[in-house]
């Protein structure tokens, strides 16, 4: 594998991301719409880059791998099933080690880059 370039992610246009699937509601908050636009994904499946997108709302996280993301646009809250609370901006990144349980709450339209690992 070559090197793997996100080139102007904080640039793309919404609808050139592909629509991801719509999470199961939490609470009275909308249901975001998630997108993703996936630049790299390893063959054997355990290893995924790009950039991902959600509207306002609220939704448990589905990604149960470990996952790298460095945060572009927006503001959102992620609250872990222990109670833990982090507010993530524009400029944030942030580990998530495997299994990381919790609820987002997207406050303003969050744009990240990714790679996600198994």
């Amino acid at each position: 594998m070559g090197i793997v370039h996100i080139s102007a992610p904080a640039g793309i246009l919404s609808q050139d991301f592909e629509a991801g699937a719509s999470p199961a509601a939490v609470g009275t908050n909308p249901v975001p719409r998630l997108a993703t636009r996936e630049v790299f994904g390893s063959p054997s499946g355990d290893v995924s880059t790009g950039t991902w997108e959600a509207s306002p709302g609220s939704f448990r996280r589905a990604i149960m791998d470990s996952e790298f993301s460095h945060f572009l646009a927006g503001r959102a809250t992620f609250v872990t099933d222990e109670g833990q609370s982090f507010e993530f901006r524009a400029g944030d990144a942030a580990y998530f080690p495997p299994f990381s349980r919790g609820v987002w709450t997207i406050h303003e339209t969050l744009r990240k880059t990714y790679c996600v690992w198994k």
